[in-house]
């Protein structure tokens, strides 16, 4: 082959490569939950009308399948999204629900479901649970929203106005209830505007009201972003992110964890005769018994140990789950993200410590919603649910207490004084050298080592982490040297490239020299060595080091399938040569075979060992936990009188 004919091909390849990157790399996706309007959650009171659910549920079992109602605004079809989208969007919420609807159980609510009126007035009229109407100091308004929806009338209760007057007698009562929703638990307004849209946004969700006896969402909203999601060409990305968006709105937000309640249906926060959560500078504050700020006082950097404040996660399930999956008897809480401004903070799992998990502030690539997640919506004590239906969360899995509690600086140099990996982390600079190019943890796609050199920016003390390297030049400004995720504390990890997302059948290159397949049964494998292609007009040698090839276990046994052909492994770490024609081409290289409970981690029938490592954290604990406290303040006092807020309103998330 010609000089000249070598420099046409690979400058072809390196356009294909630079175009694929081109359309489909992206940033991570940043969830703008805690961003959002803030604004009281009504708690509403709903009326038994079937003599099935005139009993009291309390103590009764998780026994009813959680059913969720949807309906469409009118802004959904004309605030902006194109008609394919609306199809596509349609589709993606039938599977959310689906996936809901499948996993949680809740106690039986009282049907059917209606809806408080927004009032006028903005103060607060203070009621206790069980009031049949939360009444308005002043009117009712003509319109109420659910954010970005409205509420259809036929939805809401009639409406108690009170006209400024604190005597009840003198409040009067217009309207008539609407028929409500009837054998549902969760209303869902879906719209399609722009009103909350930051840029690149592609959907955003939240509850609006509550139910009054346990303080369970019944109703929340999810929106599309017309600007975004109309040109975003990767639908299941999409239903990934309103997957997570729905999350946030049935109880994974901060705003939510102050109502969360025992298993019994008592508080896990103290109450008060209003039935409200305790309120610190204006904001509901949930119990030390739910989230627990405690300080790290070994938090290693570059300059030596720090302390480090955190919030944690502390409920019993969130425990158990975590105590298994790091291997950390005495984890006290799973830590929550303390980065990346309002709309992340304290409402997300920390990407540090579960990376990829799907309820992290910043989605990357093969999200799972794990039984980290679930473990919380059942600590909520608001539902139950089947762990079987969590996805393999491989993040961190058995790394231990120095691993959940400390900075990875100070786990990579513990391994690193042990002659240990330190996975899940990585210390060299490669970016975008293809020739390091490597499997990210779970090899659901080919990444790299994000550390990278933060130009004209110094990293925050507490997250600079390397004095020196063998793997990164020593002259390279150690203060702006950290991982390209800073809400992951600026730790180091090989990260998964969207457009080398094994499972994605559209990452399949046109010019596949590395003979890779993309696509459902495909995950990353490394090379060893250098890997060559020869055609009818000449060969090439690439450095590339991984790729996405088929794979299947049996009896523990690892077989990689690359364009048709099988390669068996005998054991993990053995190189496998390649050498092999198709379609008229020869491959020629090296693969290194995975272990099974690597590459097969999710399929117990077929690698026992995974079963072993993964398979116990889907089961709920053995041993029970207290179901709630033995005292007074469980029971709230029924007052009588109506009381309106002196101070200004108090504003939650919306």
């Amino acid at each position: 082959m010609s000089s000249r004919s070598l420099l046409c091909l690979l400058v072809a390849l390196l356009s294909l490569v630079f175009l694929s990157t081109a359309i489909k790399n992206r940033e991570p996706y940043k969830c703008s939950h805690g961003s959002l309007p803030k604004h009281e959650i009504p708690r509403v009171h709903l009326a038994d009308s079937d003599p099935i659910t005139k009993r009291s549920v309390t103590g009764e079992n998780f026994n009813q399948r959680f059913r969720i109602y949807v309906s469409y605004d009118d802004n959904f079809q004309t605030g902006g999204l194109t008609p394919l989208v609306q199809q596509s969007i349609r589709t993606i919420i039938n599977n959310i629900t689906s996936f809901y609807e499948s996993v949680l159980t809740v106690r039986r609510t009282p049907s059917p479901i209606r809806l408080d009126q927004a009032c006028t007035a903005n103060l607060e009229i203070l009621v206790p649970p069980g009031t049949p109407l939360r009444p308005c100091y002043y009117q009712c308004t003509n319109v109420t929203k659910c954010l970005t929806a409205t509420i259809p009338p036929e939805h809401l209760l009639r409406c108690a106005q009170c006209y400024g007057s604190l005597d009840i007698s003198n409040c009067n009562i217009t309207g008539t209830d609407g028929p409500g929703v009837s054998n549902t638990d969760f209303v869902l307004y879906v719209t399609g505007v722009e009103e909350n849209c930051g840029e690149g946004t592609i959907a955003y969700a939240t509850s609006c009201q509550m139910e009054d006896q346990y303080d369970r969402p019944i109703a929340g909203v999810a929106n599309f972003c017309p600007s975004v999601v109309n040109v975003f060409n990767d639908t299941d990305f999409i239903e990934a992110v309103a997957k997570h968006e729905i999350l946030h709105a049935l109880g994974f937000s901060s705003n939510l964890f102050p109502w969360f309640r025992f298993e019994d249906g008592s508080p896990r926060t103290e109450r008060d005769a209003f039935g409200r959560p305790s309120i610190v500078n204006g904001a509901y504050v949930a119990d030390e018994n739910t989230v627990k700020v405690v300080n790290y006082t070994n938090w290693e950097t570059r300059n030596g140990p720090i302390n480090k404040t955190v919030s944690l996660m502390v409920t019993p399930n969130v425990v158990d789950v975590g105590r298994r999956h790091f291997n950390c008897s005495t984890l006290e809480g799973v830590q929550l993200e303390d980065q990346g401004g309002p709309a992340t903070i304290a409402t997300h799992w920390e990407k540090r410590v579960v990376e990829n998990e799907a309820m992290t502030g910043y989605i990357t690539v093969n999200p799972v919603f794990s039984n980290f997640t679930f473990a919380l919506l059942e600590d909520s004590g608001w539902y139950k649910v089947d762990r079987s239906k969590a996805s393999i969360l491989v993040w961190g899995r058995g790394d231990g207490c120095g691993y959940t509690a400390g900075s990875c600086g100070g786990y990579i140099s513990s391994k690193q004084q042990q002659s240990q990996p330190i996975a899940p982390f990585c210390d060299y600079l490669n970016h975008p050298d293809v020739t390091q190019y490597s499997c990210n943890v779970d090899r659901s796609a080919v990444g790299y080592c994000n550390l990278q050199i933060y130009n004209n920016t110094i990293i925050p003390a507490e997250y600079q982490y390397f004095n020196s390297g063998a793997n990164f030049n020593r002259s390279a400004p150690l203060d702006n040297l950290g991982g390209f995720q800073f809400v992951a504390d600026y730790c180091s990890y090989i990260e998964g490239s969207s457009q080398y997302v094994c499972s994605d059948p559209t990452n399949q290159p046109a010019t596949n020299s590395l003979a890779q397949t993309y696509g459902t049964g495909s995950r990353c494998i490394e090379h060893s060595g250098t890997w060559q292609v020869t055609t009818n007009t000449g060969s090439l040698t690439l450095q590339n080091t991984a790729g996405c090839y088929q794979y299947t276990c049996s009896n523990s046994v690892v077989t990689v399938t690359i364009l048709g052909q099988s390669y068996t492994c005998s054991y993990p770490g053995q190189v496998m040569e390649v050498d092999q024609m198709t379609n008229g081409n020869r491959y020629t290289g090296a693969i290194v075979c995975p272990s099974c409970v690597e590459i097969c981690y999710d399929d117990f029938e077929n690698c026992p060992e995974a079963a072993k490592l993964y398979g116990e954290i889907a089961i709920p604990p053995t041993t029970s936990t207290p179901t709630g406290p033995n005292s007074a303040g469980s029971v709230l006092p029924m007052i009588g009188l109506l009381l309106v807020a002196a101070t200004s309103v108090l504003f939650i998330n919306f």
